[in-house]
């Protein structure tokens, strides 16, 4: 009987070990994956803005499904898009909503800062994914000045959610430059 009694115990050791080795495993892991995600946290940069306030930079990161870039994009006025002669900055943000409700995406397209156009890629990957969106109408919510900035915040509406946009842009002399759109409050 007492030989039995070893066997069992030689035998529940080597299960014991092995368990408590994969448990030391999974925690090692778990603490590698809460690791780095506190580090690449640590990395990105908070570009939320609220009228008022600007950044030099393009969001971070974009929403799901959206192209983009996690690069942030340095403004630069000699490549900036030019807001058409006569317009002001809140005009320009009406006629860019105009054109995608009317479903005018190349004209939409040529209106995006230039960050924004280039994180796209074309007018075909901007189409397709305005597109998906279904924007049906919008609404400026305000305009704030600046001296030579101003951003204008619209709400682009949708069946699956509004989104509000920041548009901010810059005087150059006699025109207005788009320095660049984002979605205040997302990281």
């Amino acid at each position: 009987m007492e030989e039995t009694h070893e066997n069992a115990e030689s035998t529940a050791a080597p299960k014991n070990k092995s368990i408590v080795i994969l448990l030391v495993v999974i925690i090692a892991l778990l603490a590698a994956a809460v690791a780095y995600f506190v580090l690449a946290d640590k990395g990105s940069t908070d570009t939320t803005t609220t009228p008022g306030t600007s950044t030099t930079e393009a969001p971070v990161t974009p929403p799901a499904g959206m192209p983009g870039s996690t690069t942030p994009t340095e403004f630069d006025p000699a490549t900036a898009t030019v807001v058409a002669a006569g317009l002001t900055p809140e005009q320009h943000v009406t006629t860019y909503f105009d054109a995608v409700v009317a479903g005018d995406y190349p004209a939409a397209f040529k209106m995006l800062p230039a960050a924004k156009q280039a994180e796209y890629g074309d007018e075909a990957a901007f189409a397709s994914q305005l597109t998906g969106y279904g924007i049906t109408s919008y609404a400026i919510d305000g305009v704030v000045e600046n001296g030579d900035e101003t951003e204008v915040t619209a709400t682009a509406v949708m069946p699956g959610g509004n989104f509000s946009y920041l548009w901010t842009f810059v005087k150059d002399g006699e025109n207005w430059l788009v320095k660049s759109r984002t979605l205040p409050g997302m990281n």
